[in-house]
């Protein structure tokens, strides 16, 4: 993924697109760190690791966002879905980089770049990123292609590119070299793909000892016989929406609102994916770029949207700074338990589930909300349309 953290902030809050934005685990003091941000913010000399004080040194127009963990490794868990429409050979690098062996079923789909190409169109239209995929017959190869096209890039590299393309590339692009290996090479005369590849075997090895040495020579001759290990866990860990408002408001029903029909999105989900869970998570996001989040832990697992509403009313109750524009809402249910569904002593618990199951069995054939709870109509979005297309939700 591209600029991960920094590009899932500005696709959930339009007015942080095209803009320098940092994200970091607060909002500017002088201790903040930037742990990530936009190529905006890259191309005016902000550098991951950065104080916030630094970073604004050198751009005083950065947006500093709160980092929001549940978001990123909720939207990463989807789009792991994705590629799992491909293959199940699929093994999650780290939170925003994964390898997909197609081997055995790239035909099916057209070929290896035809997958890439419609991995990168669904990333994009269902979450408004983009991502740079390398092609290759192993892993080490696949990871420098991706590398070299950033962002929203698409590479292969072949074989007989070995090594005349990729003669000049420098080696701390190659997976494993850090800074203090780089430095090692450096002074053998090491600095490109081109000089490892014909530096002899024996002097690596010498120097770096046998497997270090021996794997340096392989990666150098373009080598890598590790395996794509399905590490991948389907288990999801969160549900949950979240929602830019068209202007920031000042008007906490309208707020409640949003939070409801969100609400009701996210039982919807943990239903149809047979998930019950009792930790319910609420963020707020304000006019000034602020984020404000809070949870809950209940006793009981639930699955019901307006239950769900209930407790992050609650929530909401103990936000009281009574000035806030609000610009942003989420809510997510957490601590998931999968096929939870014992049958209730009582007669209105289980009346009540049949009820939600037909409900859902309508908005499924006809649409969403085309069957809705009353208490919506007693919110200011009574009538509207923007959110009843789930696409205009953003994942957190």
């Amino acid at each position: 993924m591209n600029a991960y953290f920094a590009s899932v902030e500005q696709a959930s809050n339009p007015f942080l697109r095209g803009k320098p934005i940092a994200v970091g685990g607060g909002t500017g003091g002088k201790r903040t760190i930037v742990a990530a941000c936009s190529y905006e913010a890259k191309a005016r000399g902000i550098k991951n690791a950065m104080t916030a004080w630094d970073a604004r040194k050198i751009c005083p127009d950065l947006i500093m966002v709160s980092g929001n963990m549940d978001k990123y490794i909720y939207t990463s868990s989807e789009i792991i879905k994705i590629f799992r429409e491909y293959t199940d050979r699929v093994e999650v690098f780290s939170i925003d980089e994964c390898f997909l062996d197609v081997t055995d079923t790239e035909e099916r789909f057209g070929g290896a770049v035809q997958i890439a190409r419609q991995i990168k169109q669904k990333i994009r239209e269902r979450f408004h990123l983009t991502c740079s995929i390398g092609i290759s017959f192993n892993k080490l190869l696949a990871k420098l292609a991706g590398e070299l096209k950033k962002p929203d890039g698409l590479m292969t590299i072949r074989p007989e590119d070995i090594p005349e393309k990729l003669k000049d590339i420098e080696v701390s692009k190659l997976c494993g070299v850090g800074r203090k290996l780089e430095k090692y090479l450096g002074e053998l005369g090491v600095k490109t793909f081109g000089d490892l590849n014909r530096y002899p075997r024996e002097k690596l090895v010498k120097r770096f000892g046998m497997a270090c040495g021996e794997g340096l020579y392989c990666m150098g001759q373009g080598k890598d016989n590790s395996q794509v290990s399905s590490n991948y866990d389907e288990e999801a860990k969160s549900m949950g929406h979240s929602y830019t408002l068209p202007k920031a408001t000042d008007d906490i029903d309208e707020v409640k609102g949003y939070l409801l029909r969100l609400s009701e999105q996210v039982g919807r989900r943990l239903r149809r994916d047979h998930y019950k869970g009792n930790v319910v998570h609420l963020s707020l996001g304000f006019e000034d770029f602020n984020f404000w989040g809070k949870q809950k832990k209940i006793e009981d697992h639930l699955d019901d949207g307006y239950e769900i509403y209930k407790i992050a009313e609650r929530i909401l109750g103990a936000f009281r700074d009574r000035r806030a524009r609000f610009r942003f809402v989420g809510v997510s249910v957490s601590n998931l338990t999968h096929n939870l569904d014992q049958i209730s002593l009582f007669e209105k618990n289980e009346r009540k589930k049949k009820i939600l199951k037909a409900v859902d069995e309508i908005n499924d054939r006809y649409g969403e909300f085309v069957i809705e709870r009353l208490a919506i109509l007693d919110t200011v979005l009574h009538g509207k349309v923007g959110m009843v297309d789930s696409r205009t939700y953003n994942v957190i």
